[in-house]
Protein backbone atom coordinates (compact mmCIF):
# COMPACT_ATOMS: atom_id res chain seq x y z
CA UNK A 1 0.00 0.00 0.00
CA UNK A 2 1.37 3.76 -0.92
CA UNK A 3 2.00 5.57 2.49
CA UNK A 4 -0.12 8.81 2.31
CA UNK A 5 1.56 10.57 5.32
CA UNK A 6 5.08 9.60 6.94
CA UNK A 7 3.44 8.29 9.64
CA UNK A 8 0.88 6.14 8.36
CA UNK A 9 -0.16 2.26 9.01
CA UNK A 10 -0.46 -0.81 7.37
CA UNK A 11 -4.00 -1.76 7.72
CA UNK A 12 -5.81 -5.46 8.81
CA UNK A 13 -6.01 -7.89 6.53
CA UNK A 14 -9.12 -9.57 8.58
CA UNK A 15 -9.57 -6.79 10.55
CA UNK A 16 -10.49 -4.03 8.13
CA UNK A 17 -13.07 -1.74 8.74
CA UNK A 18 -11.63 0.97 10.44
CA UNK A 19 -13.67 4.66 12.10
CA UNK A 20 -12.78 8.04 13.04
CA UNK A 21 -15.66 7.26 15.56
CA UNK A 22 -14.06 9.05 19.05
CA UNK A 23 -10.72 8.32 17.59
CA UNK A 24 -10.93 12.67 17.21
CA UNK A 25 -10.88 13.01 20.88
CA UNK A 26 -7.21 11.47 20.88
CA UNK A 27 -6.40 13.33 17.49
CA UNK A 28 -8.81 15.66 16.00
CA UNK A 29 -6.16 16.80 12.87
CA UNK A 30 -3.17 14.83 11.28
CA UNK A 31 -0.31 13.52 13.57
CA UNK A 32 2.68 15.21 13.61
CA UNK A 33 5.28 13.44 11.40
CA UNK A 34 7.61 12.91 15.13
CA UNK A 35 5.06 11.91 17.40
CA UNK A 36 3.65 9.11 14.99
CA UNK A 37 6.79 7.65 14.48
CA UNK A 38 7.78 8.05 17.54
CA UNK A 39 4.41 5.72 18.99
CA UNK A 40 3.09 4.21 16.68
CA UNK A 41 4.53 0.39 16.55
CA UNK A 42 4.61 0.55 20.77
CA UNK A 43 1.31 1.44 20.52
CA UNK A 44 0.14 -0.98 18.36
CA UNK A 45 2.55 -3.66 19.96
CA UNK A 46 0.71 -3.18 23.12
CA UNK A 47 -3.16 -3.17 21.94
CA UNK A 48 -1.86 -6.63 20.34
CA UNK A 49 -0.23 -8.18 23.60
CA UNK A 50 -3.68 -6.72 25.63
CA UNK A 51 -6.17 -8.41 23.33
CA UNK A 52 -4.50 -11.69 23.50
CA UNK A 53 -4.16 -11.76 27.17
CA UNK A 54 -7.81 -11.22 27.69
CA UNK A 55 -8.59 -13.87 25.67
CA UNK A 56 -10.53 -11.21 22.99
CA UNK A 57 -8.36 -12.73 20.54
CA UNK A 58 -6.06 -15.87 19.83
CA UNK A 59 -2.55 -15.46 19.41
CA UNK A 60 -2.87 -16.58 15.81
CA UNK A 61 -5.22 -14.11 15.02
CA UNK A 62 -2.42 -11.36 15.36
CA UNK A 63 -1.03 -9.88 12.46
CA UNK A 64 2.05 -8.47 12.09
CA UNK A 65 0.62 -4.68 11.32
CA UNK A 66 -1.14 -4.68 14.37
CA UNK A 67 -4.76 -5.16 14.63
CA UNK A 68 -6.07 -1.93 17.02
CA UNK A 69 -5.68 1.57 15.92
CA UNK A 70 -3.67 2.66 13.01
CA UNK A 71 -2.88 6.19 11.14
CA UNK A 72 -3.99 6.77 7.65
CA UNK A 73 -4.08 9.67 5.62
CA UNK A 74 -2.51 11.44 9.09
CA UNK A 75 -5.42 10.66 10.61
CA UNK A 76 -6.63 8.10 14.00
CA UNK A 77 -8.55 5.27 13.06
CA UNK A 78 -10.00 3.37 15.56
CA UNK A 79 -10.45 -0.65 14.36
CA UNK A 80 -14.39 -1.20 13.79
CA UNK A 81 -13.73 -4.73 12.98
CA UNK A 82 -12.03 -5.69 15.95
CA UNK A 83 -14.22 -4.00 18.64
CA UNK A 84 -17.23 -5.76 17.22
CA UNK A 85 -15.20 -9.18 17.54
CA UNK A 86 -14.91 -8.34 20.67
CA UNK A 87 -18.38 -7.64 21.23
CA UNK A 88 -19.18 -10.73 19.21
CA UNK A 89 -17.05 -12.97 21.91
CA UNK A 90 -17.99 -11.08 25.07
CA UNK A 91 -20.86 -12.73 26.66
CA UNK A 92 -23.84 -10.30 27.14
CA UNK A 93 -22.74 -7.94 24.73
CA UNK A 94 -22.47 -7.49 20.81
CA UNK A 95 -21.16 -5.77 17.60
CA UNK A 96 -24.04 -3.37 18.11
CA UNK A 97 -23.34 -2.67 21.74
CA UNK A 98 -19.73 -2.83 21.00
CA UNK A 99 -20.09 -0.20 18.56
CA UNK A 100 -22.17 2.35 20.86
CA UNK A 101 -19.76 2.11 24.13
CA UNK A 102 -16.20 2.59 21.96
CA UNK A 103 -17.30 4.39 18.68
CA UNK A 104 -20.35 5.62 18.96
CA UNK A 105 -22.88 6.19 16.32
CA UNK A 106 -21.98 6.55 12.61
CA UNK A 107 -24.27 7.60 9.40
CA UNK A 108 -23.99 4.55 7.19
CA UNK A 109 -21.29 2.53 8.76
CA UNK A 110 -21.59 -0.97 7.49
CA UNK A 111 -23.78 -3.48 9.61
CA UNK A 112 -21.63 -6.19 11.21
CA UNK A 113 -21.64 -9.43 8.78
CA UNK A 114 -20.65 -12.48 10.79
CA UNK A 115 -17.30 -13.69 9.54
CA UNK A 116 -15.92 -17.83 9.48
CA UNK A 117 -14.06 -17.44 13.29
CA UNK A 118 -15.86 -14.69 14.51
CA UNK A 119 -17.54 -17.08 17.34
CA UNK A 120 -14.88 -18.62 19.71
CA UNK A 121 -16.05 -20.19 22.41
CA UNK A 122 -12.43 -19.98 24.17
CA UNK A 123 -11.81 -17.15 23.94
CA UNK A 124 -15.80 -16.15 25.28
CA UNK A 125 -14.76 -18.00 28.40
CA UNK A 126 -11.72 -16.26 28.34
CA UNK A 127 -13.15 -13.13 28.20
CA UNK A 128 -15.74 -14.07 30.88
CA UNK A 129 -12.89 -15.12 33.39
CA UNK A 130 -11.19 -11.64 32.90
CA UNK A 131 -14.17 -9.32 33.27
CA UNK A 132 -15.98 -11.20 35.73
CA UNK A 133 -12.52 -11.17 37.60
CA UNK A 134 -12.16 -7.23 37.39
CA UNK A 135 -16.20 -7.20 38.41
CA UNK A 136 -15.28 -9.07 41.60
CA UNK A 137 -12.58 -7.50 42.98
CA UNK A 138 -11.68 -3.87 41.30
CA UNK A 139 -8.18 -2.96 41.93
CA UNK A 140 -7.01 0.07 41.25
CA UNK A 141 -3.91 -0.20 43.26
CA UNK A 142 -1.63 -1.04 40.35
CA UNK A 143 -2.28 2.86 39.22
CA UNK A 144 -0.84 4.62 42.24
CA UNK A 145 2.18 1.84 41.95
CA UNK A 146 2.12 3.30 38.31
CA UNK A 147 1.78 6.73 39.00
CA UNK A 148 4.56 6.60 40.99
CA UNK A 149 6.65 4.86 38.61
CA UNK A 150 5.82 7.45 36.14
CA UNK A 151 7.07 10.40 38.57
CA UNK A 152 10.36 8.21 38.92
CA UNK A 153 10.90 8.83 35.32
CA UNK A 154 10.22 12.04 35.17
CA UNK A 155 13.36 12.68 37.59
CA UNK A 156 15.38 11.27 35.50
CA UNK A 157 15.16 13.80 32.58
CA UNK A 158 18.44 15.97 32.52
CA UNK A 159 18.14 19.44 32.63
CA UNK A 160 16.69 21.19 30.03
CA UNK A 161 19.23 24.14 30.69
CA UNK A 162 22.09 22.03 30.80
CA UNK A 163 21.80 18.57 29.20
CA UNK A 164 23.80 18.14 25.90
CA UNK A 165 22.04 17.21 22.97
CA UNK A 166 22.64 13.42 23.50
CA UNK A 167 21.63 13.29 26.54
CA UNK A 168 18.22 14.76 25.92
CA UNK A 169 17.99 11.78 22.57
CA UNK A 170 18.70 9.27 25.00
CA UNK A 171 15.88 9.97 27.62
CA UNK A 172 13.79 10.49 24.27
CA UNK A 173 14.64 6.93 23.79
CA UNK A 174 13.64 5.72 26.93
CA UNK A 175 10.06 6.57 26.45
CA UNK A 176 8.33 4.43 23.63
CA UNK A 177 8.15 1.22 25.36
CA UNK A 178 7.06 3.26 28.37
CA UNK A 179 4.54 4.58 26.27
CA UNK A 180 3.47 1.30 25.07
CA UNK A 181 2.94 0.25 28.40
CA UNK A 182 0.81 2.88 29.28
CA UNK A 183 -1.42 2.74 26.95
CA UNK A 184 -1.41 -0.88 27.92
CA UNK A 185 -2.81 -0.09 30.70
CA UNK A 186 -4.92 2.29 29.85
CA UNK A 187 -6.79 -0.11 27.95
CA UNK A 188 -6.53 -2.71 30.40
CA UNK A 189 -8.71 -0.56 32.76
CA UNK A 190 -11.14 0.72 30.20
CA UNK A 191 -12.06 -2.98 29.79
CA UNK A 192 -12.92 -2.82 33.45
CA UNK A 193 -16.33 -0.59 32.52
CA UNK A 194 -17.33 -3.33 29.76
CA UNK A 195 -19.46 -4.32 33.39
CA UNK A 196 -21.19 -1.85 32.06
CA UNK A 197 -22.85 -4.30 29.24
CA UNK A 198 -24.26 -6.60 31.82
CA UNK A 199 -25.38 -3.33 34.26
CA UNK A 200 -27.25 -2.21 30.83
CA UNK A 201 -28.68 -5.11 30.18
CA UNK A 202 -29.98 -5.97 33.55
CA UNK A 203 -31.65 -2.59 33.85
CA UNK A 204 -33.38 -2.75 30.31
CA UNK A 205 -34.82 -6.51 31.50
CA UNK A 206 -36.12 -4.91 34.34
CA UNK A 207 -38.30 -2.27 32.45
CA UNK A 208 -36.01 0.43 34.46
CA UNK A 209 -36.76 4.19 33.12
CA UNK A 210 -34.21 5.31 30.17
CA UNK A 211 -31.42 7.04 31.72
CA UNK A 212 -31.37 4.74 35.05
CA UNK A 213 -27.73 3.41 34.42
CA UNK A 214 -26.19 6.81 34.09
CA UNK A 215 -27.83 7.73 37.31
CA UNK A 216 -26.29 4.41 38.79
CA UNK A 217 -22.67 5.19 37.72
CA UNK A 218 -22.60 9.14 38.17
CA UNK A 219 -21.73 10.50 41.53
CA UNK A 220 -18.21 8.95 41.90
CA UNK A 221 -16.49 11.72 43.65
CA UNK A 222 -12.70 10.67 42.31
CA UNK A 223 -12.79 11.23 38.65
CA UNK A 224 -9.57 12.76 37.74
CA UNK A 225 -10.30 14.69 34.83
CA UNK A 226 -13.42 16.05 37.44
CA UNK A 227 -11.55 16.97 39.82
CA UNK A 228 -9.20 18.90 37.25
CA UNK A 229 -12.36 20.79 36.94
CA UNK A 230 -13.29 21.28 40.58
CA UNK A 231 -9.45 23.17 40.45
CA UNK A 232 -10.55 25.24 37.67
CA UNK A 233 -13.77 25.88 39.08
CA UNK A 234 -12.01 26.75 42.11
CA UNK A 235 -10.26 30.00 40.04
CA UNK A 236 -12.81 31.03 38.39
CA UNK A 237 -14.76 31.74 41.95
CA UNK A 238 -11.54 33.74 43.30
CA UNK A 239 -11.48 36.04 39.94
CA UNK A 240 -15.62 35.80 40.64
CA UNK A 241 -15.11 36.84 44.26
CA UNK A 242 -12.80 39.75 43.51
CA UNK A 243 -13.23 43.13 42.21
CA UNK A 244 -9.77 43.80 41.10
CA UNK A 245 -9.44 40.43 39.38
CA UNK A 246 -12.93 40.96 37.68
CA UNK A 247 -11.92 44.03 36.51
CA UNK A 248 -8.44 42.65 34.83
CA UNK A 249 -10.86 40.28 33.37
CA UNK A 250 -13.56 42.30 31.80
CA UNK A 251 -10.45 44.63 30.76
CA UNK A 252 -9.52 40.91 28.29
CA UNK A 253 -7.33 38.66 28.75
CA UNK A 254 -4.19 40.13 26.48
CA UNK A 255 -1.13 39.77 28.93
CA UNK A 256 -3.56 38.61 31.79
CA UNK A 257 -0.87 36.63 33.49
CA UNK A 258 1.05 39.30 33.69
CA UNK A 259 -1.41 41.67 34.94
CA UNK A 260 -2.59 39.67 37.99
CA UNK A 261 0.86 38.90 38.86
CA UNK A 262 1.18 38.66 42.69
CA UNK A 263 -2.37 38.74 43.35
CA UNK A 264 -4.78 35.79 44.80
CA UNK A 265 -4.99 34.55 41.50
CA UNK A 266 -1.44 34.35 40.79
CA UNK A 267 -0.55 32.01 43.89
CA UNK A 268 -3.66 29.65 42.96
CA UNK A 269 -2.81 29.72 39.70
CA UNK A 270 1.17 28.07 40.40
CA UNK A 271 -0.78 25.07 42.49
CA UNK A 272 -3.23 24.21 39.61
CA UNK A 273 -0.12 23.92 37.37
CA UNK A 274 1.70 21.83 39.89
CA UNK A 275 -1.31 19.42 39.56
CA UNK A 276 -2.73 19.73 36.51
CA UNK A 277 -0.36 21.67 34.40
CA UNK A 278 0.66 18.11 32.34
CA UNK A 279 -3.07 18.50 30.74
CA UNK A 280 -4.25 20.10 27.54
CA UNK A 281 -5.49 20.38 24.23
CA UNK A 282 -4.66 17.36 22.20
CA UNK A 283 -2.82 15.60 25.20
CA UNK A 284 -1.14 12.65 22.64
CA UNK A 285 -0.03 14.93 20.17
CA UNK A 286 4.27 15.78 21.36
CA UNK A 287 3.80 19.25 19.27
CA UNK A 288 1.01 20.70 20.86
CA UNK A 289 1.93 22.73 23.95
CA UNK A 290 0.17 21.91 27.66
CA UNK A 291 -0.69 23.74 30.53
CA UNK A 292 2.31 24.33 32.12
CA UNK A 293 4.04 25.21 28.70
CA UNK A 294 1.07 27.66 27.78
CA UNK A 295 -1.57 28.58 30.23
CA UNK A 296 -3.58 30.79 28.23
CA UNK A 297 -6.36 28.36 27.56
CA UNK A 298 -6.27 28.19 31.37
CA UNK A 299 -7.12 31.57 31.68
CA UNK A 300 -9.43 31.51 28.56
CA UNK A 301 -11.20 28.93 30.75
CA UNK A 302 -11.57 31.06 34.03
CA UNK A 303 -12.59 33.96 31.81
CA UNK A 304 -15.69 31.91 31.08
CA UNK A 305 -16.47 30.16 34.38
CA UNK A 306 -16.02 33.42 36.40
CA UNK A 307 -19.67 33.81 35.27
CA UNK A 308 -21.01 30.44 35.98
CA UNK A 309 -24.09 30.26 38.72
CA UNK A 310 -22.91 29.13 42.41
CA UNK A 311 -25.02 26.54 41.73
CA UNK A 312 -22.78 24.85 39.14
CA UNK A 313 -19.74 24.09 41.92
CA UNK A 314 -18.74 20.64 41.72
CA UNK A 315 -18.85 20.01 45.06
CA UNK A 316 -22.39 20.22 45.34
CA UNK A 317 -23.50 18.77 42.05
CA UNK A 318 -21.34 15.56 43.56
CA UNK A 319 -23.33 15.77 46.67
CA UNK A 320 -26.61 15.56 44.94
CA UNK A 321 -25.53 13.04 42.30
CA UNK A 322 -24.78 10.93 44.88
CA UNK A 323 -28.04 11.18 46.29
CA UNK A 324 -29.69 10.56 43.10
CA UNK A 325 -27.71 7.55 42.85
CA UNK A 326 -28.57 6.07 45.80
CA UNK A 327 -32.22 6.62 44.75
CA UNK A 328 -31.58 5.07 41.76
CA UNK A 329 -29.55 1.27 43.02
CA UNK A 330 -32.88 1.43 45.61
CA UNK A 331 -35.14 1.68 42.58
CA UNK A 332 -33.33 -0.93 40.53
CA UNK A 333 -32.90 -3.73 43.22
CA UNK A 334 -37.05 -3.24 43.92
CA UNK A 335 -37.24 -3.88 40.32
CA UNK A 336 -35.05 -6.47 39.57
CA UNK A 337 -35.48 -10.15 40.50
CA UNK A 338 -33.79 -11.28 43.57
CA UNK A 339 -31.76 -13.49 42.07
CA UNK A 340 -30.15 -10.96 40.17
CA UNK A 341 -29.09 -8.57 42.35
CA UNK A 342 -25.98 -9.80 43.68
CA UNK A 343 -25.19 -9.04 39.50
CA UNK A 344 -26.26 -6.07 40.10
CA UNK A 345 -23.96 -4.71 42.84
CA UNK A 346 -20.89 -6.62 40.85
CA UNK A 347 -21.20 -4.63 37.44
CA UNK A 348 -22.36 -1.52 39.22
CA UNK A 349 -19.33 -1.49 40.59
CA UNK A 350 -17.58 -2.75 38.13
CA UNK A 351 -18.94 -0.06 35.93
CA UNK A 352 -17.80 2.55 38.54
CA UNK A 353 -14.60 1.41 39.04
CA UNK A 354 -13.97 1.79 35.50
CA UNK A 355 -14.86 5.28 35.03
CA UNK A 356 -12.22 5.99 37.70
CA UNK A 357 -9.88 3.83 36.24
CA UNK A 358 -9.67 4.76 32.47
CA UNK A 359 -9.43 8.82 33.53
CA UNK A 360 -6.53 7.77 36.12
CA UNK A 361 -4.81 5.94 33.59
CA UNK A 362 -5.12 8.50 30.92
CA UNK A 363 -4.00 10.84 33.42
CA UNK A 364 -0.62 9.01 34.54
CA UNK A 365 0.12 8.64 30.25
CA UNK A 366 -0.13 12.46 30.17
CA UNK A 367 1.62 13.11 33.16
CA UNK A 368 4.47 10.69 31.44
CA UNK A 369 4.04 12.70 27.98
CA UNK A 370 4.79 16.35 30.05
CA UNK A 371 8.42 14.92 30.08
CA UNK A 372 8.85 13.83 26.34
CA UNK A 373 7.22 17.17 25.53
CA UNK A 374 9.88 18.95 27.24
CA UNK A 375 12.64 17.08 25.93
CA UNK A 376 11.30 17.38 22.23
CA UNK A 377 10.37 21.12 22.43
CA UNK A 378 14.23 21.58 23.77
CA UNK A 379 15.46 20.03 20.95
CA UNK A 380 13.07 21.84 18.68
CA UNK A 381 14.44 24.97 19.90
CA UNK A 382 17.73 24.23 19.58
CA UNK A 383 17.78 23.17 16.09
CA UNK A 384 16.08 26.57 15.57
CA UNK A 385 18.87 28.34 16.96
CA UNK A 386 21.11 26.32 14.38
CA UNK A 387 19.25 27.28 11.63
CA UNK A 388 16.30 25.11 11.79
CA UNK A 389 12.48 26.05 11.82
CA UNK A 390 11.42 28.07 14.09
CA UNK A 391 7.64 26.80 13.43
CA UNK A 392 7.17 24.10 16.12
CA UNK A 393 4.73 22.22 13.70
CA UNK A 394 7.80 22.14 11.17
CA UNK A 395 9.99 20.35 13.27
CA UNK A 396 8.38 18.01 14.06
CA UNK A 397 7.58 17.21 10.48
CA UNK A 398 11.03 14.91 11.13
CA UNK A 399 10.52 10.86 12.11
CA UNK A 400 11.63 9.79 15.12
CA UNK A 401 14.86 7.94 13.19
CA UNK A 402 15.79 11.52 11.72
CA UNK A 403 15.77 13.03 15.08
CA UNK A 404 19.25 12.68 15.85
CA UNK A 405 20.61 13.64 12.63
CA UNK A 406 18.08 17.05 12.45
CA UNK A 407 19.26 18.48 15.70
CA UNK A 408 22.73 18.28 15.06
CA UNK A 409 22.26 19.42 11.57
CA UNK A 410 18.76 21.10 10.52
CA UNK A 411 19.69 22.76 7.37
CA UNK A 412 19.91 19.37 5.62
CA UNK A 413 16.26 18.73 6.52
CA UNK A 414 14.94 22.00 5.21
CA UNK A 415 13.69 20.25 1.86
CA UNK A 416 12.19 17.34 3.39
CA UNK A 417 10.66 19.36 5.99
CA UNK A 418 9.10 21.80 3.49
CA UNK A 419 7.80 18.91 1.39
CA UNK A 420 6.09 17.24 4.25
CA UNK A 421 4.78 20.44 5.87
CA UNK A 422 2.89 21.16 2.85
CA UNK A 423 1.40 17.32 3.15
CA UNK A 424 -0.12 17.80 6.28
CA UNK A 425 -1.35 21.19 5.43
CA UNK A 426 -2.92 19.49 2.42
CA UNK A 427 -4.44 16.16 4.96
CA UNK A 428 -5.53 18.75 7.57
CA UNK A 429 -7.61 21.26 5.25
CA UNK A 430 -9.79 18.20 4.30
CA UNK A 431 -11.91 15.68 6.64
CA UNK A 432 -11.03 12.06 6.37
CA UNK A 433 -13.89 9.78 5.49
CA UNK A 434 -15.49 8.73 9.12
CA UNK A 435 -14.77 4.95 8.14
CA UNK A 436 -13.32 2.59 5.24
CA UNK A 437 -13.29 -0.77 4.55
CA UNK A 438 -9.52 -1.68 3.32
CA UNK A 439 -7.75 0.97 2.22
CA UNK A 440 -8.81 4.69 2.15
CA UNK A 441 -9.56 6.34 -0.18
CA UNK A 442 -7.24 8.65 -1.77
CA UNK A 443 -7.12 12.26 0.05
CA UNK A 444 -8.20 14.27 -3.17
CA UNK A 445 -11.59 12.79 -2.70
CA UNK A 446 -12.08 14.04 0.74
CA UNK A 447 -14.06 17.02 1.29
CA UNK A 448 -12.37 20.68 2.24
CA UNK A 449 -13.11 21.84 5.72
CA UNK A 450 -14.38 24.52 4.14
CA UNK A 451 -16.87 23.17 1.85
CA UNK A 452 -17.96 19.95 4.50
CA UNK A 453 -20.51 21.81 6.83
CA UNK A 454 -23.70 20.09 6.63
CA UNK A 455 -27.12 22.37 6.30
CA UNK A 456 -28.40 22.89 9.53
CA UNK A 457 -31.47 20.91 10.66
CA UNK A 458 -34.69 22.56 10.44
CA UNK A 459 -36.61 24.20 13.24
CA UNK A 460 -38.45 21.82 14.51
CA UNK A 461 -36.25 18.82 13.96
CA UNK A 462 -35.40 16.21 16.73
CA UNK A 463 -31.92 14.71 16.19
CA UNK A 464 -30.57 10.94 17.85
CA UNK A 465 -27.75 10.16 19.43
CA UNK A 466 -26.20 8.37 22.41
CA UNK A 467 -27.78 9.24 26.14
CA UNK A 468 -24.48 9.12 28.25
CA UNK A 469 -25.60 11.63 31.22
CA UNK A 470 -28.88 12.36 32.11
CA UNK A 471 -31.12 14.67 32.93
CA UNK A 472 -32.48 17.58 30.48
CA UNK A 473 -31.71 21.31 29.38
CA UNK A 474 -32.87 24.18 26.98
CA UNK A 475 -31.01 27.25 26.05
CA UNK A 476 -28.97 28.38 22.96
CA UNK A 477 -26.64 26.45 20.93
CA UNK A 478 -22.94 27.69 21.17
CA UNK A 479 -20.70 26.08 18.89
CA UNK A 480 -17.05 26.23 19.93
CA UNK A 481 -13.89 24.19 17.78
CA UNK A 482 -11.47 25.17 20.54
CA UNK A 483 -11.22 25.11 24.04
CA UNK A 484 -9.20 27.92 24.02
CA UNK A 485 -11.16 30.22 22.35
CA UNK A 486 -14.72 29.81 24.13
CA UNK A 487 -16.50 32.46 22.23
CA UNK A 488 -18.34 33.92 25.06
CA UNK A 489 -19.73 31.00 26.09
CA UNK A 490 -22.23 31.93 28.51
CA UNK A 491 -23.91 30.09 31.56
CA UNK A 492 -26.93 28.26 30.55
CA UNK A 493 -26.16 27.31 27.06
CA UNK A 494 -25.62 24.13 24.94
CA UNK A 495 -22.06 23.44 24.36
CA UNK A 496 -21.65 22.72 20.66
CA UNK A 497 -18.95 20.90 19.43
CA UNK A 498 -17.30 18.09 17.20
CA UNK A 499 -15.73 16.16 20.33
CA UNK A 500 -13.66 16.79 23.64
CA UNK A 501 -10.94 16.01 25.59
CA UNK A 502 -9.85 16.88 28.84
CA UNK A 503 -9.26 20.21 28.11
CA UNK A 504 -12.88 21.10 27.15
CA UNK A 505 -13.97 19.45 30.94
CA UNK A 506 -14.16 23.30 32.72
CA UNK A 507 -16.51 24.62 30.04
CA UNK A 508 -18.84 21.91 30.92
CA UNK A 509 -19.20 23.68 34.26
CA UNK A 510 -20.55 26.68 32.62
CA UNK A 511 -22.97 25.10 30.12
CA UNK A 512 -26.47 23.84 30.64
CA UNK A 513 -25.79 21.11 28.52
CA UNK A 514 -23.14 19.09 25.83
CA UNK A 515 -24.25 18.01 22.61
CA UNK A 516 -21.05 16.27 20.53
CA UNK A 517 -20.90 15.31 16.72
CA UNK A 518 -19.01 12.15 17.75
CA UNK A 519 -18.37 10.24 20.95
CA UNK A 520 -19.23 6.74 22.63
CA UNK A 521 -20.48 6.00 26.27
CA UNK A 522 -16.95 5.19 27.25
CA UNK A 523 -15.63 8.79 26.15
CA UNK A 524 -13.89 11.29 28.06
CA UNK A 525 -17.60 13.50 27.35
CA UNK A 526 -19.58 11.18 28.72
CA UNK A 527 -17.69 10.00 31.81
CA UNK A 528 -17.27 13.46 32.58
CA UNK A 529 -20.87 15.44 31.76
CA UNK A 530 -21.65 12.49 34.74
CA UNK A 531 -19.78 12.93 37.00
CA UNK A 532 -20.51 17.13 36.73
CA UNK A 533 -24.32 16.82 36.67
CA UNK A 534 -24.96 18.06 33.08
CA UNK A 535 -27.05 16.26 30.27
CA UNK A 536 -25.30 15.37 27.62
CA UNK A 537 -25.71 13.70 24.00
CA UNK A 538 -22.96 12.49 22.03
CA UNK A 539 -22.72 11.11 18.20
CA UNK A 540 -25.39 13.79 17.09
CA UNK A 541 -24.08 13.50 13.52
CA UNK A 542 -23.77 17.61 12.26
CA UNK A 543 -24.87 19.46 15.69
CA UNK A 544 -21.99 21.37 14.88
CA UNK A 545 -23.48 22.46 11.73
CA UNK A 546 -26.25 24.77 13.91
CA UNK A 547 -26.13 28.86 13.89
CA UNK A 548 -24.67 30.37 17.82
CA UNK A 549 -28.16 31.19 19.12
CA UNK A 550 -30.08 28.25 17.90
CA UNK A 551 -32.24 26.66 20.70
CA UNK A 552 -31.98 23.50 21.60
CA UNK A 553 -33.77 21.32 24.16
CA UNK A 554 -31.63 18.76 25.24
CA UNK A 555 -32.71 14.75 26.82
CA UNK A 556 -29.73 13.49 28.51
CA UNK A 557 -32.01 10.37 29.19
CA UNK A 558 -33.89 8.90 26.19
CA UNK A 559 -30.46 10.94 23.28
CA UNK A 560 -32.53 12.72 21.63
CA UNK A 561 -31.95 17.06 20.78
CA UNK A 562 -35.01 19.35 19.50
CA UNK A 563 -34.11 22.23 17.25
CA UNK A 564 -36.02 25.34 17.55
Amino acid sequence: MKQIWIADSEPSTRFSLYTRGNTGEVFPRVITALTGTLIGADVRRAQDELFVEMGAVHAKEVEPQGMGTGVFGGYLYGNASLARLFGVRMPGANATTADEQVFGTLKDLPEYRRSKGDRSVLASFKLTITILGMMRSPDLTPLDVARADATAWLATMPPLDTASDDELLAFVQTYPTRLGDSMKRLLHFSMMGSARFLLDRIVDGAGLPAGTTNRLVGGIDDVDSARLAQGMWALGRIVAEDVSLTAAFDAGLDRIAERTDGTSLAVAMVDFLAKYGHRGPDEYELATPNWSMDPRPVYAAVDRLRHAPPDRDPGEITARLQADQREALDLAMAKVGRMRRPMVRKSLAGSRAGGIARERAKDILVLENLGIRRALHELARRAAERGGPTDLRKAFCITADELAAFVADPASFAAVIDERAQTERYLNDRVPPPWFDGIIPNPSTWPLRTDAKAAAPASGTELSGIAVSGGRASGRARVIEDPADPRGLEAGEILVCAITDPSWTPLFLGAAAVVCDTGAMMSHAAIVARELGIPAVLSVEGITSVADGTMLDVDGDTGTVRVG
